[in-house]
């Protein structure tokens, strides 16, 4: 039995959440995790594996290790070092080379990727072009294997479907009766857009990507879910989802691609804003109660913003209640104040040999307010059980 503490109660007395997903949630689609995407892109623009001579080291530890017979809790744990913002850095080295090989003819080609139009080409400049050139090779590697979900009803739901229903459940609710009030995910598919759209009618869709500021208005419709893409947008294609204006109107306007957080140079101009877009989408949501999916818990902005929201409310409560007498009782209730945050993560409910790293985010997530959920595994029936009975009953 899965243990939420009160996560299901919290719900069911009209505290909705926000959900916060991450890569976790597509791998099952077939989609690349953001070191598989790095991986390939880089294949087709220099031609060669970054992490071959790495990947061929590490096998050859690792069984090095098996031979004398060292635990396979040590084996799991084995990995090459990389630098914190290997990802970052090596995406800008792609993308500042693409400023240098736009002009070139059969570029496009060569990356199997469709020509722009003429008339738009003459009309954008070099960053416009590379800005394009690179969301195109994004969308060509990241949805290269993605597959859809059979719909079979013999095959199980993955985490992907089950997210999608919960979302479209909480859409068709009345507002006040929603148990989902938005979503917040870092990565830059749409697969959960058209999962909780499939089928849907209406002219306006339950659910909404909003990934730039200019987007950042009243939803168009009352029943539609806002999905914030903080890393940016690249759907699979652009022209289902048109930029809505305040009036209402649609004009002919595709997801901008200079929207997208992946190289280090991105990364400072929108995230690493402290009163930018993604900032304040994120610390916005902070002040309800947020479900953390499909993440590792170790992105730095993460702990940054649920650090920063921690001081404030502990400072606040802590000057409130200055003048009790135990400072002890002062501690124990601003700390529960602040738990109202949830990760749902793969894990046994008891750890008795849990490596130190791992208890240390874990009681670091609980000291900024979220407590963590271990499931059995994502595809358990009592994972599944336990979501349709918070989200789907």
């Amino acid at each position: 039995m899965i243990r939420d503490y009160g996560l299901r109660e919290r719900l069911r007395t009209g505290k909705p959440v926000t959900l916060v997903l991450g890569a976790g949630v597509s791998l099952a689609r077939g989609l690349p995790s953001w070191s598989d995407l790095l991986r390939r892109t880089w294949r087709i623009v220099f031609g060669e594996d970054p992490y071959l001579q790495d990947a061929e080291l590490l096998d050859r530890v690792r069984s090095a290790c098996r031979r004398e017979d060292l635990p396979i809790e040590f084996l799991d744990r084995l990995d090459v070092w990389r630098h914190p913002f290997e990802l970052q850095f090596a995406f800008e080295h792609i993308f500042d080379t693409l400023r240098w090989r736009v002009s070139e003819d059969g570029i496009r080609k060569k990356f199997g990727l469709r020509p722009r139009a003429k008339q738009r080409a003459q009309m954008a400049s070099n960053e416009q072009q590379a800005s394009e050139l690179f969301a195109d090779l994004l969308r060509k590697v990241l949805y290269s294997g993605s597959r859809r979900r059979s719909r079979t009803k013999t095959k199980p739901l993955d985490t992907l479907s089950l997210i999608a229903r919960a979302v479209r459940r909480s859409a068709m609710a009345e507002e006040h009766q929603r148990l989902i009030s938005q979503v917040i995910t870092f990565n830059v598919d749409d697969l959960l857009e058209r999962e909780v759209n499939a089928g849907c009618r209406r002219k306006i869709p339950y659910a909404v990507p909003i990934h730039r500021p200019s987007a950042l208005r009243p939803l168009p419709n009352r029943r539609a879910i806002a999905i914030y893409h903080l890393h940016g947008f690249t759907p699979l294609q652009p022209s289902l989802y048109p930029h809505f204006t305040e009036d209402g109107q649609i004009p002919d306007a595709k997801p901008q691609a200079e929207s997208l957080v992946f190289t280090d140079e991105q990364y400072w101009r929108t995230v690493g804003n402290p009163i930018g877009f993604a900032s304040r989408v994120f610390t916005g949501a902070l002040s309800g109660q947020c479900l953390f999916i499909g993440l590792s818990m170790t992105d730095l902005n993460i702990i940054r913003w649920l650090a920063q929201d921690a001081i404030e409310r502990n400072d606040d409560f802590r000057r409130l209640a200055s003048g009790w007498p135990d400072p002890a009782e002062v501690e124990f209730n601003a700390a529960g104040e602040l738990l109202r945050h949830y990760w749902l993560t793969k894990g046994p409910a008891k750890r008795p040999q849990e490596p130190i790293g791992s208890n240390v985010l874990r009681t670091t997530l609980q000291r900024r307010g979220v407590i963590t959920i271990d499931i059995p595994s994502w595809n358990s029936k009592e994972f599944q059980s336990w979501w349709k009975g918070c989200f789907l009953s």
